[in-house]
């Protein structure tokens, strides 16, 4: 127990320091604001780790009927959290506490509360551990953890924590990577290498790859700069380091394969802009949001006579090639897979930082006062050079000059006093520069509380007097060792001071954290109590287990799961490819704002609601664009419920077949009809005779506030465009299906498109999140003309088509004779009985295909289809069909088998390691 109390100590410290990095979250949690982002911490980092926890405690572990229409969750979800080590002990903690009954089942503001409380402790997790680290790498004690401090107080966690908290979870598992490449150099022992690559593969695919190119970097400098005289000849560590990574990387097969092939299986345009080798896209001594290097570095970057020192010269060198990269959008591309440029990785900087300032400051009686003044010198003009070239810092350069004159005085004032051993001197120097400090502390503290007051110039202030400040310190600790304590205690402070800062001016107020609150979260514009009584009393009406209900709060697409129903959206960087082309090309459904990652809605097109389930859906009273065959059947304050009296069993029998390749080129409507009326399959040698052609409807063409000429449409209002004017009357009963290609000429404007009384939004050109689908097909009800409105502006408008139709196929397969269906539908287990009396060749299901469903028809197993674009198929027998679906992750048996068989090589190959 002695031995270990010491770490208990340090562990409390590293808590404490923790939780004071989050001061700024832990005063906005006592105010009921919360760690998480207005965006992507509502719309999926809460919701998904409120699924998965309600999963996995239920025993599910690899699908959800709430996702979407259906998704393997254990794959699909890997990106975020269904992997994630952090989160798996966060759920057995949570569990714990539940079943005790300190507290309540977890939902979505449980959660909320947890985000900061979980994200300190992670951080002190990163703060205990990359001491370790610097302290094997032979760092005294207090240099190991100021290097420490500099890693974990950088800006890049907070902002990954509070946006994408399971970004955070890459903070620790590049320490293990770094931790067993040192042990590979300095013991010869790849245990530890081998275990960091294993946790990293399983924990997050996309970090691993991440923090695989960052291992790498490092290990080609520890090539190169070796830490150590008796060091493992390069050839061997380079052996043990491929050994050990590929044991590692076998290991995690049984989660890597299944999340690779998820990502592999989700569809995005690629990125199409063109991406620079070097641009200026922040400032990273003064307001980046992913890193601000600390004084102390920059200050001991330009003391010359630490580069004797190998560690030194490692770490420096490091940090000045890191800052060469995060300059490049070219190499914030490769990091991210080689797609849109993303700045994710800049925490890597942050160890380099923290190494070199451990190293220097284990160093620091090798520095006199000549080296010490040319570094400080040094010092202030970068910082005055990047205060001058920034145009984003908003302070004018007059002001900039007469600061930087005063802090050049101030410096060579002190210098020349320490030089003179004059104590009147150096005392009225920190007099002048402490007032300095604390004003513009004080103007910098006043700033971030009235939040319409701008920050730039107290802040620019306060960077410059810390680091005079620090030079000071650093002047007097080369001649007294006690001044290297208080230079370390005053280097933490101003790490902490500095960090809580940011958060506030860049995540708090920025970032908008602020309105991520208990009535946000409780309320009408996220789980809506309106809403929750209709979805309630619609529970009470319905017998059918596997209805579905189109509604959606906002843009949040991952609503359902946050209300906990079957719906129709879904959004997430990894999505099911089949299902993203059903929508974006197979039948063209406009998702009313387009966006890649999610899809939403059925274009308010009743055949699609009708074969997928959608019984239900959800308008504001004043909609009156609704989905052809629904009827109201409940109403709220604000809200209407709408009952589809057309709805199709979930089994479907089908006799006709039709391949997708000969309705490749037949218009949307025609799809539709041939999956109401039998099955599309995607590989078949049989094809029934196409249906029947939908009526195409002539039309003459109507300018308003527009002129289209030669498909190209000029719109001279404000909002203008074209009618098209019907030649002949449609029946009121009945749709139009307008189809037509559309493409925005201007570089960077989104804009809206109304048809009718159908509304939705179109990306700019260079937007990251833009499909770059612009063959559009709406649905409207019967109308003597279509008014297409966008606004001013030159736009293509090409293959305008409009189709009528009456709903008579949907009518007949809804009047049809249907047979008794006992469907149930749990996670990843769904049984059915399907009583096959018109010799159907086969049962569709709206379940989304993918690689994972098994199938048994009568206890014998049968191929799984992939069918009807999206969905799944299965041959039929004749009379009645027991049918038995069982999903596992995408290769999960043989993944299971590899990560097995490796892990034994890897104990031996461990033991063997002991032995030598």
């Amino acid at each position: 127990m002695r031995r270990l109390l010491p770490y208990m100590l340090f562990g409390i410290c590293c808590l404490l320091l923790s939780a004071a990095a989050h001061g700024i979250f832990l005063r906005e949690l006592a105010a009921n604001r919360f760690m998480a982002g207005p965006n992507d911490g509502l719309s999926q980092m809460l919701p998904f780790k409120n699924l998965l926890y309600h999963q996995y405690t239920a025993g599910e572990f690899f699908y959800s009927t709430l996702f979407g229409f259906g998704t393997g969750t254990y794959s699909e979800l890997a990106y975020y959290f269904s992997t994630s080590i952090i989160f798996i002990i966060t759920v057995a903690a949570v569990f714990l506490l539940e079943s005790a009954g300190i507290i309540g089942s977890p939902d979505i503001l449980f959660w909320a509360h947890a985000a900061a409380i979980i994200n300190i402790i992670r951080l002190a997790a990163v703060l205990f551990i990359a001491t370790f680290v610097f302290r094997y790498m032979k760092f005294r004690p207090v240099p190991a953890f100021l290097g420490a401090c500099v890693y974990a107080f950088s800006n890049i966690y907070f902002r990954h924590a509070t946006y994408w908290e399971f970004f955070a979870d890459a903070y620790l598992w590049l320490l293990l990577l770094i931790f067993g490449a040192e042990k590979v150099f300095r013991e010869k022992k790849g245990g530890w290498f081998m275990a960091a690559v294993a946790i990293s593969m399983i924990d997050n695919f996309y970090f691993a790859y991440v923090n695989f190119l960052l291992i790498g970097i490092y290990i080609l400098f520890r090539l190169f700069l070796p830490l150590e005289k008796s060091e493992s000849p390069k050839k061997t560590a380079i052996t043990k380091l491929l050994i050990s990574g590929l044991i590692g990387a076998g290991i995690s097969a049984v989660s890597f394969i299944p999340a690779v092939y998820a990502y592999l299986n989700n569809h995005r345009p690629p990125f199409s802009q063109d991406v620079n080798w070097l641009g200026f896209i922040d400032n990273i001594l003064f307001t980046s949001a992913f890193i601000v290097l600390p004084a102390v570095f920059v200050l001991l970057v330009f003391a010359l006579p630490l580069y004797r020192e190998q560690k030194f010269r490692f770490f420096a060198f490091l940090v000045l090639f890191c800052i060469l990269l995060h300059y490049s959008p070219k190499a914030a591309s490769m990091f991210n897979g080689f797609s849109a440029p993303q700045y994710r990785w800049e925490y890597f900087m942050a160890f380099a930082a923290g190494g070199a300032v451990a190293a220097g400051f284990s160093n620091l009686s090798w520095l006199k006062l000549k080296h010490i003044a040319i570094a400080g010198g040094l010092a202030l003009l970068s910082y005055a050079l990047f205060a001058l070239i920034d145009p984003n810092l908003g302070i004018e350069r007059s002001i900039l000059a007469v600061v930087i004159a005063v802090t050049l005085l101030l410096f060579f004032s002190y210098v020349w006093a320490l030089h003179k051993k004059s104590r009147i001197g150096q005392s009225v120097v920190l007099l002048l520069l402490g007032t300095g400090i604390v004003a513009s502390g004080y103007q910098f503290l006043l700033a971030l509380m009235e939040q319409g007051r701008t920050v730039q110039f107290p802040l620019f202030l306060g960077v410059m007097g810390i680091a005079l400040f620090t030079f000071m310190l650093f002047a007097q600790a080369s001649r007294d060792a006690v001044y290297g304590k208080v230079a370390a205690v005053f280097i933490v402070l101003t790490l902490l001071f500095s960090v809580n800062g940011s958060e506030y001016v860049l995540l708090v107020i920025r970032g908008e954290t602020q309105l991520v609150t208990k009535e946000l979260i409780t309320g009408p514009d996220y789980n809506d109590p309106e809403i929750f009584g209709l979805l309630d009393e619609i529970r009470k009406r319905e017998t059918d287990p596997v209805y579905r209900i189109e509604w959606m709060e906002g843009i949040r697409n991952n609503t359902p799961i946050a209300m906990n129903y079957r719906g129709l959206s879904a959004y997430s960087s990894i999505l099911n490819e089949q299902l993203l082309r059903f929508y974006l090309y197979d039948l063209e459904i406009d998702m009313a704002r387009e966006s890649v990652s999610r899809y939403a809605t059925l274009g308010k097109r009743a055949n699609l609601h009708s074969l997928l389930q959608g019984k239900y859906s959800i308008l504001p009273l004043e909609d009156v664009n609704v989905p052809a065959g629904f009827e109201q059947v409940l109403a709220s304050d604000n809200y209407a419920v709408y009952e589809n009296r057309y709805p199709l069993p979930f089994v479907h029998g089908a006799s006709a077949v039709y391949s997708e390749e000969r309705l490749e080129r037949q218009p949307i409507l025609m799809r539709e009809h041939a999956l109401l009326m039998g099955v599309i399959l995607k590989e078949t040698k049989i094809s029934s005779p196409l249906p029947p052609a939908p009526k195409k409807l002539s039309y003459a063409i109507e300018n308003e506030k527009a002129l289209l000429e030669d498909g190209i449409l000029n719109v001279t209002g404000e909002t203008g465009g074209v009618n098209l004017l019907l030649n002949e009357p449609v029946p009121s009963g009945s749709d139009l299906y307008v189809s037509f290609h559309l493409e925005n000429q201007a570089l960077d404007a989104r804009f809206p498109l109304t048809v009718n009384s159908y509304r939705t939004s179109r990306k700019s050109n260079i937007s990251v999140y833009k499909t770059f689908v612009d063959d559009l097909t709406i649905r409207v009800p019967a109308d003597e003309s279509i008014r297409i409105r966008m606004p001013k502006g030159t736009y293509n408008l090409t293959e305008l088509e409009v189709f009528e139709e009456p709903y008579d196929v949907l009518r007949a397969a809804a009047m049809e004779k249907h047979p008794n269906q006992q469907v149930k539908w749990n996670g990843s287990r769904l049984e059915a009985q399907y009583l096959n009396e018109t010799e159907a060749k086969y049962l569709a299901m709206p379940v989304p295909y993918e690689i994972g469903w098994t199938a048994e028809v009568n206890d014998k197993k049968v191929d799984v289809l992939e069918a009807n674009y999206a969905f799944i198929a299965i041959p039929a027998d004749i009379g009645l069909n027991k049918i038995s679906l069982t999903y596992r992750p995408p290769h999960f048996y043989k993944s299971l088998l590899i990560s097995l068989l490796f892990l034994i090589a890897g104990t031996l190959y461990t033991l063997k390691q002991k032995r030598l």
